[in-house]
């Protein structure tokens, strides 16, 4: 199967997955409410979509890049285009060029509105539209069935379509999982955010840290074998000291962070055996694609000693054994 093929299914479990507790319209929490995963099984693999509310740009980037399709750092219908082509997943066909679209295609209006194509024929669309209440925001849910939904072509006022030209058959496992670490090092890693809540703990490459879209405040690693330490940057301020502890309430060494958003972290490990195995991690800034990964603090290869950029608040950890 074609990872496009899986987008596809992702997008219409979030627009016919309805009810109270299905996938509702808000651009307040258009990023999903936080709070867990719907699994969506396609070809035999679960993919984790995350539960809650989506607006029309925030399904379809989520669709694809649950599927393990880049959208570029794409986050709203006014930057879908430039940073969508930009990775070479997708070619733009402005409305005049007669171009058909096809499944997992994307028609875009660059002010208003978005919405990925369900088949050619019949010609169907997949969209978010509006909340029950006419407006931005609602209850959470799909409370009318039209909040999101699919139905047939119209002809709204498109700039034009984004072909998804990414032609990358599903490998192993999907890119959400990403490969598995079979080391039996297993690192355990929370975050704070910086409204204060605590996030569930998560391991190695089976998920990330955070929530898309709101910044981390504090960060908490361990590991089951060997010993590790870190530290992390606070945005606009400088590195705070280092820490081996796991306990957000310890307020010394349980916990890297002071309540204030954070732009970058750096984590050494020892191994037990003295093995060469290393720590490798990455973030991502807040709505944005993942950093390139790093390897414990080296400067080789384009590393930069420490995963994150300063200046540039995240959102999302990952961290396993290399």
């Amino acid at each position: 199967m074609k990872k496009k093929q899986v987008a596809v299914k992702i997008m219409k479990h979030l627009v016919t997955h309805d009810g109270n507790n299905g996938h509702g319209y808000s651009q307040y929490s258009r990023q999903g409410d936080g709070k867990g995963y719907c699994i969506v099984k396609i070809d035999g693999k679960d993919y984790k979509v995350r539960t809650g509310d989506r607006d029309c740009s925030s399904a379809i980037i989520d669709a694809f890049e649950t599927a393990g399709i880049s959208c570029g750092g794409a986050t709203y219908t006014g930057n879908m285009r430039s940073c969508m082509v930009k990775t070479g997943n997708f070619k733009w066909h402005p409305m005049s060029s007669g171009y058909v679209a096809k499944a997992g295609d994307v028609y875009l209006n660059e002010v208003c509105h978005t919405a990925m194509c369900l088949s050619a024929n019949p010609d169907r669309l997949m969209e978010f539209s509006i909340s029950e209440n006419g407006t931005i925001d609602g209850k959470e849910g799909d409370q009318t069935g039209w909040e999101s939904h699919t139905c047939a072509y119209y002809s709204y006022p498109w700039d034009g379509i984004l072909e998804c030209i990414n032609n990358e058959d599903v490998k192993g496992t999907p890119s959400a999982a990403k490969p598995k670490d079979t080391s039996g090092i297993i690192f355990t890693y929370a975050v704070q955010l910086t409204d204060g809540t605590t996030l569930k703990a998560v391991q190695n490459l089976k998920d990330y840290a955070g929530i898309i879209g709101k910044k981390i405040a504090n960060i908490a690693i361990k590991v089951n074998k060997g010993k590790i330490k870190y530290r992390v940057h606070v945005l606009d301020g400088k590195w705070l000291p280092w820490v081996t502890g796991y306990n957000f309430r310890d307020h010394k060494n349980g916990y890297a962070g002071n309540r204030k958003a954070i732009d970058a972290i750096q984590i050494i490990y020892t191994a037990p055996d003295g093995s060469k195995k290393k720590v490798k991690y990455r973030v991502s800034p807040v709505k944005g694609d993942y950093y390139s990964w790093q390897t414990g603090t080296e400067k080789t290869g384009g590393q930069d000693g420490y995963a994150g950029s300063c200046g540039k608040a995240i959102d999302r950890l990952q961290v396993t054994v290399k």
